[in-house]
């Protein structure tokens, strides 16, 4: 994970090299500490979680902590008997939506993306470069640069032995 936020940084730091009016946009999560950028709008806050979880584990937290309460009054205890009162006569269950559990994902060619971070993603993008840029352009960049496979994740020796393998002579 280091070598991930390592990598990160350095993009990070380059995207602020070339586009200075950017660094007002740099905050850093209340929750890991990590440097993101945010939307111009947000410039300056200090209570934002990143988009890579922390936003989301927050969200968690509050919804349990709101449920607890709820549930622990008179009415929620009422309300939270009636329900499992339900379950236990086997009444029909309610669909869940497993998307709206995990999230909402996109796939496009077998690759599954985030939609909240193509979403973070388009917003980084836009600022960078200055123009819109549209969910699909980013959803058909991230598709390819996932599909491309790096060559230094192996040694080069074993790339050529496994070509040779493939391809006897």
């Amino acid at each position: 994970m280091r070598a991930l936020v390592g990598q990160y940084y350095v993009v990070l730091r380059s995207a602020l090299r070339t586009r200075t009016e950017l660094r007002r946009c740099v905050t850093r999560c209340r929750h890991c500490g990590i440097f993101f950028l945010t939307h111009p709008r947000n410039a300056g806050r200090r209570d934002l979680g990143c988009p890579f979880g922390c936003k989301e584990a927050h969200r968690k937290r509050r919804s349990i902590q709101r449920s607890v309460e709820y549930y622990s009054t008179d009415e929620g205890k009422t309300k939270k008997k009636i329900q499992n009162g339900k379950r236990s006569q086997g009444e029909a269950r309610a669909d869940h939506n497993h998307q709206a559990i995990r999230g909402r994902q996109l796939e496009r060619d077998g690759v599954r993306l985030d939609a909240a971070m193509v979403g973070y993603v388009r917003m980084v993008t836009s600022l960078i470069e200055q123009r819109r840029v549209s969910e699909d352009e980013i959803v058909e960049m991230l598709v390819r640069a996932m599909r491309q496979h790096s060559i230094a994740r192996r040694r080069r020796m074993d790339y050529v032995l496994a070509y040779l393998r493939k391809n006897a002579p």
